[in-house]
């Protein structure tokens, strides 16, 4: 049965919380098992060194496992932890690992604004996951006090500049509530030094594919469009009415 499309004037009442194992999700989830995002590779590129060079990581906001696990069978030395909050996602995640049989790939149900403590954990890498978050500093602070890693590694949304954008997206044909937050890199860093961490290099995700539009524009879905930049072709990439900010970035320890 269709679900009834909510109207513009029943958003708040009718809108359902955030969630990431629906349908449509777990469609997205999947299909990185057999086809790694191009973001994926990019981040690995970007954090080659502070991966390889660490024993212990813990991948926070891992979802369906896809992407943790594209990281841990190109680093054999370093042992990775997936955490999501979707207990659901964390079985699916636990029984398409199985088939790769990797020893150093684990998963466990966390909820980045609960993190227990931690111990030996030399970095905490998160893809995609910290924009679509209510809010920055409460899920970084339970990374500076209760993880203490050396190094943490974020791909997100970003501006250079010193603003910041709360970014709540109403997928009204599915009664759904999404945060698209784009935070200042200024305002990261800020927050990072009051915990003794600062931002040490950050660079723009340019994706290298084209990307087609989605059929259906009443769901989020990331495509992309070419623009000139200095008689350059540049991708810019779009989700449903939203310019996709990407980034990866780099902190650690003063």
């Amino acid at each position: 049965m269709d679900r009834k499309k909510v109207r513009p004037s029943e958003v708040n009442s009718n809108i359902d919380a955030t969630s990431w194992d629906d349908s449509i999700s777990m469609e997205y989830h999947m299909k990185q098992w057999s086809d790694s995002k191009e973001s994926t590779k990019a981040f690995l590129c970007f954090f080659a060194d502070e991966i390889a060079n660490s024993k212990n990581l813990v991948d926070i906001g891992a979802g369906a496992g896809a992407a943790t696990y594209y990281l841990a069978a190109r680093n054999y030395e370093t042992n990775f932890i997936g955490l999501d909050s979707s207990e659901e996602l964390i079985v699916i995640a636990k029984e398409m690992s199985k088939e790769f049989k990797l020893m150093n790939l684990a998963f466990e149900v966390g909820d980045w604004f609960r993190l227990k403590k931690w111990k030996g954990v030399d970095g905490v890498i998160s893809l995609q996951t910290l924009s679509w978050l209510p809010e920055m500093r409460k899920p970084m602070v339970q990374i500076f006090e209760m993880i203490k890693p050396n190094w943490i590694g974020l791909s997100s949304l970003f501006y250079e500049g010193d603003i910041s954008c709360k970014v709540e997206v109403y997928e009204n044909s599915r009664s759904r509530k999404t945060y698209y937050n784009v935070y200042s890199l200024k305002e990261l860093d800020r927050l990072a030094n009051e915990y003794g961490y600062r931002v040490v290099k950050f660079g723009r995700f340019d994706i290298g594919i084209d990307l087609p539009k989605p059929k259906n524009m009443d769901v989020m879905g990331t495509f992309t469009e070419r623009v000139l930049e200095n008689s350059d072709s540049r991708r810019l990439q779009i989700s449903g009415p939203l310019l996709m900010n990407w980034y990866f970035v780099l902190l650690e320890k003063k």
